[in-house]
């Protein structure tokens, strides 16, 4: 049984600040202070509707689907809010959703709030509207003095009301217990655990279409095929750990899919000393468990003894914007992953006037190394950011007034309006691809050569694998290169291609299974040159066929192949599926407990091939076993 901080803590109601003033705000206070860029924007795109494509996903109502993620910063988040109303009145719906202390605030509420294709920020806005934030300043009058003193940057009073705090600061670690806001967020949940909610984040009305550049439908997509997830992000300051909830909820919670989701939330929002950290008892782990403590180690990256507790504080600690929680390397995204920054761009100074500034200053400089750091490394991820205007704000204002939550919310939707006129979704796609091939060319000259091959193969996860390295060298002692056929109607996988090629393997790319049919008749006929045969095919499993998308093509195709004398022995690789993937859903598509994959696909039943060194080794076992006198299979 695990406990969290934020349930049976202390909690002065009668202190708190909720009967202080009296709020009138509405929903239409919100939505007609930006209904001008709203109605702009709308014009805009009917005189360029080709400058409003921002996805590959759309639905049949013509919305268009993207990934999200949205950073921390106090009461800065009532910003992002506006950020999210603009693009949902554009027409614009989000998928997978991920965000750190405010950002995961409304993250959640945005999960939470009808199925993907609905809209959410107005009734986000709803709950947000005539909220007077600073009841989350649950501590007492001192602890309300000392947000008041922290919002207007007063360094006497500052240090002051800091003293008077100090024995909730020594003692809980924080001056405020945090329960108010946990008891106002999990009062506005409509899903009460994070297994209800994660079915609903995946609950789409209808499949979804992937469309080409071009507009036309290519496919369709389930919720599974497009991999939608939520990722709210906390710091375990105990094991030193950048958590991504729910993913790593089970190394803190015995029931993960049964905690309540305003839990995860609360630790990413847990500000140092602003609020109590969030705890989680670990009694219930078997410490001493071998697959617990490796489960940790590959993971966490924590090697040591597993505490008996661990305190979250706010995720932005340690990584303030995960813009990397959806990344996907060496493939063209069907979707963006957009991110909304608080703050202006590192394009001016911020200078230190006084102790507030001095600490908000060295806090921020630390919250975000870590991902400036990945933007560094992956620049092409600064086209998805998008930075809204609120240093003229302070992020601790707790007591903010009507009139500022309204000017928060108004730079949010220009800073939306401004993501939507410069984005440009079919460019930012041509600048991956031209990143994929520019990073293919070193791993090209990196594996040119028999030597150092232990070094190269090392680099993809392969170690001391005599076996292989014998068989590689073997196929690049023929002059000709063999041939790989790869079939795929959403070809994005440059860097595998890359891999093949120096391998001595050329591949041929085709789009569906009639142009690979007559490529393979050709290049495998009878008496042919052996140089010029296909050695292996490689294959999608689900594709347009007719008009349809089949789930099963791929195997379908195998199977045509299979009962085919002179294509029955080309080994079939299906890409970024195991065996056991492949034959439950063969058998699930066929409703027939009983088939069997057809015998050419060589799928190793645990083989994940998107990882590069299943991927080597499965192309190269199976080419090798193909080749004359050894045509027996696959190993």
């Amino acid at each position: 049984m695990q406990v969290v901080s934020t349930v049976g803590l202390r909690s002065d109601k009668s202190l708190t600040s909720r009967n202080l003033r009296k709020t009138t705000m509405t929903t239409h206070n919100y939505t007609s202070r930006v209904l001008d860029i709203v109605l702009q924007l709308k014009a805009d795109r009917t005189k360029r509707p080709e400058d409003f494509r921002f996805s590959d996903i759309f639905d049949d109502e013509g919305n268009q689907y993207v990934n999200l993620v949205q950073e921390g910063g106090g009461v800065h988040g009532i910003a992002l809010v506006g950020f999210t109303y603009v693009l949902e009145e554009m027409g614009i719906r989000f998928l997978s959703l991920g965000g750190t202390s405010a950002g995961s605030i409304n993250t959640l509420l945005m999960a939470d709030t009808g199925h993907p294709s609905s809209r959410k920020s107005l009734k986000i806005i709803e709950k947000i509207a005539d909220k007077n934030f600073m009841d989350f300043v649950d501590g007492g009058s001192d602890a309300r003095a000392f947000v008041k003193s922290l919002a207007e940057g007063i360094s006497p009073m500052l240090f002051l009301n800091a003293s008077r705090n100090a024995s909730e600061m020594i003692n809980n670690l924080g001056v405020n217990p945090g329960v108010e806001f946990h008891r106002w967020l999990s009062g506005l949940l409509f899903h009460k655990s994070w297994g209800e909610l994660e079915n609903n984040i995946r609950c789409l009305e209808k499949e979804l279409i992937m469309m080409d550049n071009h507009g036309n439908e290519r496919r369709r997509l389930s919720a599974e095929e497009l991999g939608i997830k939520i990722a709210i992000v906390a710091a375990d300051i105990t094991t030193q750990t950048k958590v991504d909830f729910p993913d790593m909820a089970d190394l803190y919670y015995e029931n993960p899919m049964g905690q309540n989701p305003a839990d995860f939330v609360r630790a990413s929002m847990s500000i140092p000393f602003f609020f109590e950290p969030v705890r989680a008892d670990l009694s219930w782990v078997n410490k001493s468990d071998e697959a617990t403590r490796k489960n940790w180690v590959d993971r966490a990256n924590y090697h040591g003894e597993l505490p008996g507790e661990v305190l979250f504080v706010d995720g932005g600690v340690m990584s303030n914007f995960p813009i990397d929680l959806f990344h996907k390397e060496d493939q063209i995204p069907n979707r963006p992953t957009i991110g909304i920054k608080l703050g202006a761009d590192r394009r001016a100074s911020k200078p230190t006037t006084g102790i507030t500034s001095f600490v908000g200053n060295i806090f921020d400089g630390v919250r975000n190394l870590r991902d400036h750091e990945f933007l560094v490394q992956n620049p092409e991820y600064k086209e998805l950011i998008e930075h809204i205007n609120v240093d003229d704000f302070n992020w601790l204002d707790f007591a903010i007034s009507d009139a500022d939550k309204l000017r928060l919310f108004e730079r949010g939707a220009e800073a939306a309006a401004s993501f939507l006129r410069r984005f440009q979704w079919l460019d930012y796609k041509n600048q991956i691809r031209n990143s994929l091939l520019q990073s293919v060319k070193p791993l090209m000259w990196e594996l040119s050569g028999s030597k150092g091959l232990t070094e190269k193969l090392a680099s993809f996860g392969i170690h001391e694998d005599s076996r292989l390295m014998k068989r590689i060298r073997h196929l690049r002692e023929r002059a000709d290169a063999y041939k790989v056929l790869w079939i795929d109607d959403a070809f994005t996988y440059g860097l595998p291609v890359a891999i093949l090629d120096s391998l001595n393997i050329f591949t041929y790319t085709v789009q569906n299974s009639d142009d690979a049919r007559a490529l393979l008749l050709h290049k495998n006929r009878k008496n042919g040159p052996e140089t010029e045969r296909i050695n292996l095919i490689l294959s999608d499993v689900t594709r347009n066929v007719e008009g349809k998308k089949d789930r099963i093509a791929g195997i379908r195709f195998a199977e045509e192949l299979a009962h085919n004398q002179r294509l029955k022995d080309v080994p079939v690789l299906l890409y970024a599926h195991s065996g056991e993937d492949l034959l439950a859903r063969y058998r699930g598509y066929e409703k027939d407990d009983t088939l069997e994959l057809p015998h050419n696909i060589k799928n190793h039943p645990k083989g994940d091939t998107t990882k590069h060194f299943v991927f080597i080794r499965e192309v190269v076992d199976c080419i090798y076993e193909n080749l004359p006198g050894k045509r027996a299979g696959c190993v």
